[in-house]
């Protein structure tokens, strides 16, 4: 479904996007790998105005609520949360009385008048559920199993049953089990997605006279009922369960003599996954690698009780591997730290542990910033596949909310201490008390042979000097990730130059293992006022004041283009589209002042539901063709009627956020900037390079087409591998620049392990082949010997050195 913008002009119509969505098509929330960066990394506060903005204010304004140092070897009121630790067993009997059938009308019984039934009720007084955004329901991490102890059969054996199942399409699975002997599980049914009152009946291959059975649910760490991402009738209910052999053996069981909440009814017992354990403890006199600082004093590791000697770190022990059968499966290493509650409407006159001081009531309105700062020891390749994380959450009449961050794990081989600092002023409530976390994750169970081989670890990530800040502040809070906004591209077609291109996000959609790449069509972000008594309603078409502002220009010097290809204009009123659906969704025209066009977001969505303060917008895929440069900022506006952008300068200045088509047909120079946005606004990689190219190269050459990788870090597939056919950079580039900063992984991808999807080297490689003329590649970073290290096992390594004007440096 579609929903048209007429021109003014009376050119053509855009069409912007609309309709249902996958679970994750409008902005995957699933967890993305992502290497941080010091706050004081690349002089960010003078190179970035928006950063040194942040920083100034905050120096004058600011107050320390807490500082933890963990002096001297002195928890300071913190606990340790081992996540793999089910909450409880929620496989039960259930008459689903006063569910009121649920979301969808899957929560009544299959059969009579109970069924079994894998999932949660609401409650106000569970400290674990009382947070839930949509219960009844499941929640995130869980491992849930109805089995059987062992039994003796003759023959063969049959499972018969009828069920429903509501979770989240190929990520959570409700999956039918045998033992084969000694705890080897084999699978015989899965189930993910939705199926409504089916029936089965499974022949179990079996060459033993003694099994247990079991059904078994897990689910990931996102998306459920719990975190209100995806809403479910979930997650597994079945009734009418027949176990038969070819003797005696016909066990029956309907529940309905079984008592409601009961966990186990006849041979079938509900139980929970044994919990991984806890690692974290605290530590002094830490030996380091790192050249520029030591650190003695105690710090917070996660590999107290490692069964794991250190070969790197004598004395020390390396973070334990996964459980699971060659380290790859779960249960693995999943903890958090948890502060001692905070109190927001007290600082620390000290700047210490203790809150001391009451805020002036008069400051307590203005207080809408807040900023988390902590040090980190990094010795954590992205090859590992253990990265630490951190949280925050507001705790509401008692009752502890969910745990929210930006989405990322993070890693670092650098064997550094950064000094980091995470703007959290949308994630918390005003002044609610809250909590951190501070994490380790071991996602060799999810990500293997994705994003590494898990085959090392080392004793990091070390955590020190976590302290939180409330700084003054007003209007809608910003917060995005720079994968979920567009990505520079190249033409739809490869043999057709003046084809569409797209206006795609960076993001790939598709699961990890999915080989093939599915950008996202819409660009999200999340915006709140907590302070200003939310984000308001349009006074015009309702809706969130939440909108997109886009200016197109035309960059490339190769003459006018055709009269048909004059240029986009976003100018137009909305016109009536298909009936309302659930997944319908509308960016209206708001105005146009002949330099921006702004459009109004809508909520972001999923097949699961809303998603919370997070608003998308999508510009149509047959509106620009190569050579035009799309800038674009966003603005909100409250209740209390204050307006702020992101970037915070834009709505009086740039530079703004930018895609462009390429090519622009002004240079024989493609820049691929593999550090985008890192170390500055630009980035620190575009911020040499530009004058340079200036300095060196002739007008117009000089004028280079630059594609930015956004989120390099991340792995999400958008390389210009990803966007760039052959025919595209045959055609018109001589020479490439390529330069990944200091990154030491996920740069010139292959699409392998330590890579992603996009194959930067097959395209390069198709490049030198194809091309009629002399061909140049400059690979350029501090750590690029170790990225091609990294591909020394393929073709491509050999082939850019010997084929043509490949320099390292």
């Amino acid at each position: 479904m579609k929903k048209a913008l007429v021109l003014l002009l009376g050119v053509c119509f855009v069409a912007l996007l609309i309709g249902s969505v996958a679970a994750r098509d409008v902005a995957n929330p699933g967890l993305r790998p992502a290497k941080a960066i010091s706050e004081f990394d690349s002089n960010s506060e003078l190179l970035d105005p928006g950063l040194r903005g942040l920083y100034e204010e905050a120096a004058v304004d600011t107050y320390c609520l807490v500082w933890y140092t963990f002096e001297q070897m002195n928890w300071q009121g913190w606990t340790k949360s081992d996540e793999t630790s089910q909450k409880g067993t929620y496989f039960h009997v259930d008459d689903f009385a006063g569910l009121g059938g649920g979301a969808y009308g899957n929560l009544v019984p299959l059969e009579g008048t109970k069924s079994m039934w894998c999932g949660a009720r609401p409650s106000t007084t569970d400290p674990y559920l009382c947070s839930w955004f949509d219960a009844p329901g499941y929640g995130n991490g869980w491992n849930q199993m109805l089995g059987t102890a062992a039994f003796s059969f003759v023959g063969s054996l049959t499972l018969d049953y009828i069920y429903t199942n509501d979770s989240e399409p190929d990520y959570d699975f409700t999956r039918v089990e045998y033992d084969a002997g000694g705890g080897n599980w084999q699978e015989v049914a899965e189930y993910t997605g939705t199926y409504e009152d089916d029936t089965a009946s499974i022949f179990l291959p079996l060459t033993q006279a003694r099994t247990k059975i079991r059904f078994h649910f897990t689910a990931d760490g996102a998306w459920s009922d719990q975190d209100g991402l995806y809403n479910t009738d979930g997650a597994f209910i079945v009734d009418m369960i027949r176990l038969r052999d070819a003797g005696a053996l016909n066990n029956y069981q309907d529940f309905e003599l079984i008592a409601v909440n009961a966990t186990t009814a006849g041979i079938w017992i509900g139980s929970a996954e044994v919990p991984y354990g806890s690692y974290a403890g605290l530590k002094n006199n830490l030996t380091d690698k790192d050249p520029c600082g030591d650190n003695f004093a105690t710090q917070l590791v996660y590999f107290i009780g490692s069964p794991n000697p250190s070969p790197s770190y004598p004395g020390l022990y390396d973070t334990p591997f996964c459980a699971g059968s060659n380290i790859t499966l779960p249960p693995c290493q999943n903890e958090i730290a948890v502060s001692p509650v905070i109190d927001m409407t007290k600082y620390s006159t000290a700047c210490n542990n203790l809150q001391n001081g009451t805020i002036p009531p008069a400051d307590l309105p203005l207080l809408g910033g807040a900023i988390l700062r902590f040090t980190v020891y990094r010795d954590i390749p992205l090859s590992n596949l253990v990265f630490y994380q951190w949280h925050v959450r507001s705790i509401v009449a008692g009752c502890p909310g969910q745990w929210r961050d930006r989405n990322f794990v993070y890693y670092g081989p650098d064997m550094d201490y950064i000094y980091t600092a995470e703007t959290v002023s949308d994630l918390l409530g005003s002044n609610d008390p809250i909590q951190i976390g501070m994490g380790c994750v071991d996602m060799c169970d999810v990500w293997y042979l994705v994003n590494g081989n898990c085959a090392a670890h080392t004793p990091s990530p070390w955590i020190d000097n976590v302290r939180f800040y409330r700084f003054k502040t007003s209007g809608p809070q910003w917060s995005l990730r720079d994968l979920d906004l567009f990505q520079d591209n190249f033409p739809n077609e490869e043999f057709v130059l003046e084809s569409y291109v797209r206006a795609d996000a960076a993001n790939d959609i598709n699961t990890n293992d999915d080989p093939v790449l599915r950008p996202g069509d819409s660009i999200v972000l999340d915006c709140t006022s907590l302070l200003g008594g939310g984000v308001r309603a349009d006074a015009t078409f309702g809706g969130p004041a939440v909108y997109l502002n886009v200016k197109c220009t035309y960059v490339g010097t190769d003459g006018l283009k055709p009269a048909q290809l004059a240029g986009p204009s976003l100018a137009g009123s909305v016109w009536s589209g298909p009936a309302a659906t659930p997944y319908q969704i509308f960016f209206n025209y708001v105005s146009d002042d002949g330099v921006w066009t702004k459009i109004q977001c809508d909520t972001a969505r999923t097949a699961g539901g809303i998603q919370r303060d997070r608003y998308m917008v999508d510009l149509n895929d047959d509106l620009f063709t190569r050579g035009y440069l799309i800038e674009y900022y966003h603005t909100a506006v409250d209740v209390a009627g204050v307006e702020t952008s992101s970037p915070s300068w834009a709505r009086s200045r740039g530079p703004y956020r930018e895609f462009l088509c390429l090519p622009t047909k002004n240079s024989d120079v493609l820049f691929v900037d593999d550090f985008t946005g890192r170390g500055s606004f630009a980035g620190s990689v575009e911020n040499y390079w530009m004058p340079v190219f200036d300095a060196v190269l002739a007008p117009p050459n000089n004028n280079v087409d630059k594609y930015d990788v956004n989120g390099p870090t991340s792995g999400v597939g958008n390389g210009p591998g990803s966007r760039a056919k052959t025919k595209h950079l045959i055609d018109w580039y001589q020479k490439i620049v390529w330069d990944c900063g200091d990154l030491e992984s996920i740069t010139i991808s292959d699409g392998t392990v330590n890579s992603d999807k996009s194959n930067d080297c097959q395209m390069l490689i198709n490049w030198f082949e194809q091309s009629e003329h002399v061909c140049g590649l400059w690979v350029c970073g501090d750590d690029v010997s170790y990225d091609l290290d990294g591909l020394a096992s393929t073709p491509a390594l050999t082939l850019m050195s010997t084929w043509c004007g490949v320099d390292f440096v």
